[in-house]
């Protein structure tokens, strides 16, 4: 298992597209309804590979076998009064690869290089009923609201999501 950060998401784009499809048609609550379809998937990637370019978010990819098994992102706000936040997004292991602890990899990563970016809180959401929302209070992140009927899922049911922050210690690591 391999932990990256990456700078371009060119080189893992096949990965991506197929990661995104396998969360999004197994009804991972991540913006998207299934089924979902590769041009779709690659242009949602194109477009978040142009906000990497422009440091407005961060990626880290978790790769088994030279193939990318986990994604999640860092939202990197641009506002002056919360330079020292940011917003965990779009967690997803593909379904062939869960249950091996990859969610949490990501999770300490997303930390480690919030931290060395000198970012002092994290904010997720996450859907509450989701397996994803006992892994994050298990990992120290603090509920503080749940928002009714927040998310739809394909069969049209609303779900309700639950909001947590987490606050870490700054750091002058490189992760790379």
């Amino acid at each position: 298992m391999e932990l990256l950060k990456v700078d371009n998401l060119n080189p893992y784009l096949d990965d991506l597209v197929e990661l995104l499809i396998d969360a999004v048609d197994a009804g991972a609550p991540i913006g998207f309804l299934p089924p979902m379809s590769e041009p779709e998937a690659k242009a949602y990637w194109l477009s978040v590979n142009d906000e990497l370019l422009e440091n407005a978010r961060q990626v880290l990819l978790v790769r088994e076998d030279d193939k990318v098994v986990g994604s999640v992102q860092i939202g990197m706000s641009p506002k002056a009064n919360a330079l020292h936040r940011c917003d965990v997004e779009k967690l997803m292991v593909h379904t062939q690869a869960r249950e091996n602890g990859l969610g949490s990899t990501l999770m300490q990563g997303v930390e480690r290089v919030a931290a060395a970016m000198q970012r002092q809180l994290l904010i997720l959401e996450v859907r509450s009923d989701d397996i994803a929302h006992d892994m994050y209070v298990n990992m120290g992140y603090i509920p503080f609201g749940e928002v009714p009927g927040y998310s739809r899922s394909a069969n049209g049911m609303l779900h309700n999501s639950t909001f947590f922050y987490k606050e870490i210690e700054t750091t002058h690591e490189v992760f790379s």
